[in-house]
């Protein structure tokens, strides 16, 4: 089974902890850090400490081996990790929402249902978060290669008109001064964009590509990290812990 979550973290962690851990919210007197590497080392939480908030897509793999094509794309985070999901629910997001009363960074979708038991995790991450998302390869084929460059060129055009509108701040500054120099470049940014979508909403080609594009690339984007559980009968040589990327 694989399933794909939307994760993100203002802590720099990515967490991974039965749903119901959530029921037993910390205390005012509890150490989050204390309370998160205790409950980690029982198996009740994994936590990847990625050096650096954000996220993005996390594929799920359980019971299932992740295919070679994505396999060879990906690298794997040292160490398997024993991880205790007694009520079925994954919940897969920011760390900082373990065991949280008021989560901010997860919510029901975040949520993997898998069958309940003991599982080991392993996690991956790319080889090279910079590369050309492999997708991209089948959507050129999809809809044509120039009509891609068509619509990335013409959103490139639209960020450059926003960044010019910017310049004019200090072209307009010495010979009129500050507060026109604002005055005028406010109104050209802010008007800008309304102008822009005016525009392109008459340009049949660009929309037809935006009602494709967009959507096509968000599915099938590279993943941001994956996770691979095996349920296991025995937590016989398995521990639980923290990686870090």
């Amino acid at each position: 089974m694989k399933a794909r979550v939307d994760a993100g973290s203002d802590a720099a962690m990515i967490g991974a902890w039965d749903a119901t851990r959530n029921d037993q919210p910390l205390g005012p007197s509890d150490e989050p850090a204390s309370v998160l590497e205790t409950d980690a080392a029982d198996g009740h939480v994994f936590v990847l400490n990625t050096g650096a908030d954000g996220g993005g897509k996390i594929d799920v793999y359980v019971d299932e081996a992740i295919p070679p094509d994505a396999a060879k794309t990906l690298r794997a985070v040292p160490g398997s990790f024993l991880v205790l999901v007694p009520s079925g629910r994954l919940m897969v997001g920011g760390g900082e929402d373990y065991r949280s009363g008021e989560p901010s960074q997860t919510s029901d979708k975040s949520v993997v249902n898998v069958p309940p038991g003991d599982y080991e995790l392993r996690c991956y991450a790319p080889n090279d978060p910079e590369r050309e998302p492999g997708s991209e390869a089948e959507l050129r084929k999809r809809v044509g290669a120039d009509e891609v460059a068509y619509y990335d060129r013409i959103n490139n055009i639209g960020c450059l008109g926003g960044v010019a509108m910017l310049a004019l701040f200090p072209i307009l500054l010495f010979p009129f001064g500050v507060l026109i120099a604002l005055i005028v470049t406010g109104i050209a940014f802010l008007g800008f964009f309304p102008l822009r979508q005016l525009v392109l909403k008459r340009n049949e080609r660009y929309q037809r590509l935006d009602q494709i594009i967009p959507t096509y690339r968000l599915a099938n984007e590279d993943p941001y990290l994956v996770f691979e559980l095996r349920r296991v009968e025995s937590r016989s040589g398995l521990q639980g812990g923290t990686a870090t990327l």
